[in-house]
């Protein structure tokens, strides 16, 4: 019985982490976009489902080249956030609408082009497909098999955290996208170049968006309601990132694959709650996370300095007490 529940615990741990790993790709781009231009971007999850169908599609000419997926699904799905700024967002930003009308509009974005890959799918014959890869066994965990996938997915998630962290903090235009995010009209007062600033912006979050597209739809089909499925996880990790967290991003996504596979399988195991009630774990936690701590669970990292800071300081200016 011991065993049985230690294999079902690092069974589901390990797949907490994969899927964790996936949402942090999915959600970096959706914290950048609400960082830099304030937007609730629902198209959002689209560039996932644009992501896997280019991955499938340059891994039937070339099978088992990950690089070359991943790399062409970046360039795609990067390339159609782009265009779908300039076409929609971009007139809408100039004119100055507010970000309800903004938000109303990336649904109808989401709904155009999901519906636009369902029409393209159908007639190609590919409303469910998979990537020509092989998913092998490259070591174990106790009895838990782990994957070339597995293997490929996690390191890439954490490296392109840290990338997309220093690439805000160090490089130039990184800091001017840190810029926009603090103050958009006094940014473009300033001399900041928002004409490359925000598309730039757009190529690396559509992009990231569509990187994890093409580990997801190893991992289950390549499908038009491939990324639409996962909006609300998307959404969920932002929420507890705080919105605006790369840091915390990284954190939610963790937090929200735990919740959905290994406090999921507890429940079931435990209490017989069924598979089906998986969706309501990301609805509770957004609910939760709005109501008692809307500014996100997880914490900032420069607010975190700040304080250690403080309370350096604090113990240097400590008045010693009598006799010490």
């Amino acid at each position: 019985m011991t065993s049985h529940l230690l294999e079902w615990l690092v069974d589901s741990i390990v797949l907490s982490i994969f899927i964790g790993s996936i949402y942090v790709l999915a959600s970096l781009g959706l914290t950048l976009t609400l960082a830099v231009v304030k937007l609730p971007n629902f198209a959002h999850a689209e560039f996932l489902t644009i992501g896997a169908y280019t991955g499938a599609l340059i891994s039937s000419s070339f099978p088992e080249n990950f690089l070359l997926m991943g790399v062409g699904a970046f360039v795609v799905s990067g390339l159609i956030a782009v265009v779908i700024h300039f076409l929609v967002y971009k007139p809408m930003m100039d004119r100055k609408i507010s970000i309800y009308t903004m938000v109303l509009a990336s649904f109808a974005v989401a709904t155009f082009v999901r519906y636009g890959v369902f029409s393209w799918a159908s007639i190609s014959n590919l409303l469910s497909t998979h990537p020509s890869v092989s998913i092998v066994v490259v070591g174990s965990i106790g009895t838990t098999p782990i994957t070339n996938i597995y293997e490929i997915v996690v390191p890439l998630a954490l490296v392109l955290s840290a990338v997309v962290g220093l690439f805000l903090t160090v490089t130039r235009l990184g800091k001017s996208m840190r810029a926009v995010a603090s103050n958009f009209e006094l940014a473009r007062v300033t001399g900041i170049r928002l004409s490359v600033v925000v598309p730039f912006m757009w190529v690396i979050a559509g992009g990231l968006a569509g990187l994890g597209g093409v580990f997801l739809g190893i991992y289950t089909a390549v499908t038009p309601v491939l990324g639409s499925s996962l909006l609300l996880q998307i959404f969920a990790v932002v929420i507890i990132a705080g919105l605006t967290s790369m840091s915390g991003t990284v954190i939610g996504g963790y937090i929200v694959g735990f919740a959905e596979n290994t406090v999921m399988a507890a429940l079931n195991n435990f209490f017989g709650v069924p598979f089906t009630f998986e969706p309501l774990l990301p609805f509770a936690m957004i609910l939760v996370v709005l109501m008692f701590r809307p500014t996100g669970l997880t914490p900032n990292m420069m607010s975190g300095i700040a304080y250690a800071r403080r309370w350096l300081n604090r113990s240097k200016t400590k008045v010693p007490k009598e006799g010490e």
